[in-house]
């Protein structure tokens, strides 16, 4: 599966260089990868602690038609030994605003949990799940600086099931000729609760993360 989203992350910065100058204008991609240092805990009382260095791949879609959303598509590799999973988003949202000082989108997420499972004193269990999520993501301009201070968050309680995925960080903007080369950093946390996984009740990764992105 990581060898399936680098080459999605390949070809959208293969198809962005061919894109004419004019077309630029009218599609947007923006194609990166993030480290994520995640610590895992299972359960808040009776925890199994472990770590991981867990990449995250995501690669989004940005056009100039009215009322079709945007889209992006975001993969994870989680394994911790405690904690194991894939997590894939599937998210179509809307730039409600913007320009260079704030942009905000608001959206929808389907995330795919697969491969999925808890180790807890001795015991395993099981998951492979779709989860319904709200999306949101804001980005904050520093006048006068390369600087964005940016967050986003997937947040759902459905079918006894609640998930809570965000991020917030800091990133640098380079231009370059065609591109624009955004270096990121911050703290990402994954909060969730699964009803069908029987020996935990919540299952919480958190850590720091850093990343490189391509704008066109």
């Amino acid at each position: 599966m990581n060898k399936l989203m680098l080459t999605a992350v390949a070809a959208a910065v293969a198809f962005s260089v061919a894109v004419p100058a004019q077309a630029a204008a009218l599609l947007g991609v923006k194609a990166g990868v993030d480290v994520w240092a995640a610590n895992a805990k299972v359960n808040s009382a009776n925890s199994d602690k472990s770590d991981d260095t867990s990449p995250s791949f995501y690669v989004a879609f940005e056009h100039f038609i009215p009322l079709v959303p945007n889209f992006r598509l975001r993969y994870n590799d989680i394994d911790t030994g405690a904690v194991a999973f894939e997590q894939t988003d599937l998210t179509a949202y809307y730039e409600i605003l913007d320009n260079d000082a704030i942009a905000f989108d608001l959206g929808l997420t389907m995330t795919k949990f697969g491969s999925g499972n808890v180790t807890l004193g001795g015991q395993n269990d099981t998951f492979d799940e779709w989860q319904p999520s709200i999306y949101g993501n804001v980005e904050v301009g520093i006048p006068m600086t390369p600087l964005f201070v940016f967050g986003d968050l997937n947040f759902s309680s459905f079918n006894s099931n609640s998930t809570v995925d965000g991020q917030a960080g800091v990133k640098w903007s380079i231009p370059l000729v065609a591109l624009d080369l955004n270096v990121r950093g911050g703290y990402r946390v994954m909060d969730y609760d699964f009803d069908s996984v029987k020996n935990s009740d919540s299952v919480k990764l958190d850590g720091w993360f850093a990343g490189v992105e391509l704008d066109f």
